[in-house]
């Protein structure tokens, strides 16, 4: 299966969460809901996996298009969305 999302690398240091793009691009402000549901892993912890968006049993990657030009309270209730 063909995800359609976002192939992202995530790390946990020292508390600290890093979300990056394959190319680097720093992720975490546009996608605040993914580093805070990090805030469980353990130190030392790197994930390289794809974001998709799962919704009405279908892969929604026009929802994700959007998300990378948001930051602040606008990715806050995109977010919650």
């Amino acid at each position: 299966m063909k995800w359609g999302g976002w192939r992202a690398l995530l790390s946990v240091d020292a508390g600290r969460t890093v979300l990056r793009s394959r190319k680097g691009t720093v992720l975490g402000p546009a996608l605040p809901e993914v580093c805070s549901a990090s805030a469980q892993l353990p130190d030392a912890t790197a994930l390289d996996g794809e974001l998709v968006v799962w919704e009405a049993g279908r892969l929604a990657f026009e929802r994700l298009q959007g998300r990378l030009q948001r930051r602040g309270a606008s990715a806050t209730r995109l977010a919650e969305r």
